[in-house]
């Protein structure tokens, strides 16, 4: 039977993951775990052959789990697939050093991953059974050499003639107590090479995407990066950049910049981060309308009411509110919503947004919709921005616009853009 863990702080993803690796084989187990800390504490008293772990996780990341993982007794030969965004090249770099072992761009293909699954899982099968093999040969030597001294004292009382016809098939027993160097030199560098440096403690790096409205051309918004991938509102950090950058704005703005931050519904620190979140806005002085949490679709789905409940929270507070439909906008492109992102959407109207990861897709979604802002995400081509517009987009984001920049460097951008709007498309 063989173990894969799965490690993933999203419910949908754990189970989505773990119906993949039993699709493997009837003897392919998963177990999922949403507290990499758990994990770690079960994987230190219980085996496994294959690791699967998320990257972006807000307690413990996927490079400290693996790091973690790796000190435990048994843990060199077990491999290690990571799951990460794409064009994460440094994270993936880091996770190498950390001791990784493959990647996947999420989100995932289903297939690749059970063909990359099932491989690491025929390599650490292989490496055991070597091992097995090693250990065998290992146990063997002691027994060879006891018996050495023995049958060398029966043919030295047998007599010097059967003595010094034995003694040739015999190794001296003092070459055998000592190794050859040739034999202990490649299990030194082996265990060299097995030896980390400590792992350094690298500074976030906080990164604002920006978001022009279409038919203004000014800056409506801001996604926060932390380290190339959307922050997290559950992340004192992410919040406490949001606020330093959002407070000397306020002066030089008419209408607030949403500094977009996501709200994980399956997030335990979430409710935290909710009940200290007004005390934060007003020591800062920021207006809670610069804050635009963001829902995930797909764990609108998965759990409704409970989306209901922290939505119905946050806009108590007079924060927006936006879903991202990410993978899923181009399915909710080809008809209806499905039946509780609906309700959620009509519950929320209209102070909602729409965050669509596909372009092409945006005006689909805007059609019967218009009492809805839909931002239009991964726009790499200016030329998209007029057909955008004209088919009710409002707002944009996108590689169009430039490389995400340094929150130190938002105040600066804010002057000219204000004096002069961006051209408006034609």
């Amino acid at each position: 039977m063989s173990i894969i863990v799965i490690v993933d702080d999203r419910s949908i993803n754990r189970t989505i993951y773990a119906k993949l690796a039993q699709s493997i084989g009837p003897d392919v187990q998963a177990r999922d775990f949403g507290d990499p800390a758990e994990a770690l504490n079960w994987l230190a008293h219980n085996r496994a052959d294959l690791i699967v772990t998320d990257h972006d996780m807000p307690q413990i990341d996927g490079d400290e789990f693996i790091t973690r993982f790796r000190t435990l007794p048994h843990a060199d030969s077990v491999p290690v697939m990571m799951i990460t965004v794409k064009d994460q090249r440094l994270l993936r770099l880091r996770a190498l050093e950390s001791g990784a072992n493959d990647f996947l761009h999420s989100p995932i293909d289903h297939c690749e991953f059970v063909v990359r699954a099932r491989n690491l899982l025929k390599l650490a099968q292989a490496v055991e059974l070597r091992g097995d093999v090693a250990s065998a040969g290992t146990a063997r030597a002691p027994a060879e050499t006891a018996r050495a001294p023995v049958e060398t004292a029966r043919a030295r009382d047998a007599g010097p003639e059967a003595a010094q016809k034995t003694a040739p098939d015999l190794e001296p027993v003092e070459d055998l107590a000592q190794p050859p160097i040739q034999t202990a030199a490649p299990v030194a560098r082996l265990d060299a090479r097995r030896m980390r440096a400590p792992k350094r403690t690298k500074p976030r790096d906080w990164r604002f995407a920006l978001r022009l409205d279409l038919n203004t051309g000014r800056v409506a918004g801001a996604q926060v990066l932390r380290d190339g991938v959307p922050a997290d509102l559950a992340d004192p950090d992410a919040l406490r950049v949001v606020l330093d950058s959002a407070a000397p704005l306020q002066g030089l703005r008419r209408a607030p910049i949403r500094f977009t931050l996501a709200a994980r519904l399956d997030s335990k620190p979430l409710a935290p981060a909710a009940l200290r979140l007004p005390g934060l806005l007003a020591e800062a002085r920021v207006a809670p309308g610069w804050l635009d949490l963001r829902f995930d679709a797909e764990r609108i789905l998965a759990a409704p009411d409970r989306a209901e409940d922290e939505a119905r929270a946050f806009a108590a507070l007079g924060a927006a509110l936006s879903v991202d439909l990410g993978a899923f906008s181009r399915e909710a492109g080809e008809g209806a919503l499905a039946a509780p992102l609906e309700q959620f959407i009509s519950s929320w109207e209209p102070a909602l947004v729409f965050a669509c990861g596909a372009p092409e897709e945006a005006p689909r979604l805007a059609r019967g919709r218009e009492s809805v802002a839909l931002i239009a995400a991964g726009v790499g081509n200016a030329a998209l921005l007029t057909p955008l517009r004209r088919a009710g987009v409002r707002e944009a984001q996108g590689a169009c616009f430039g490389a995400p920049f340094a929150p130190r460097d938002l105040s600066n951008l804010f002057p000219p853009m204000e004096n002069s709007a961006l051209k408006r498309p034609a």
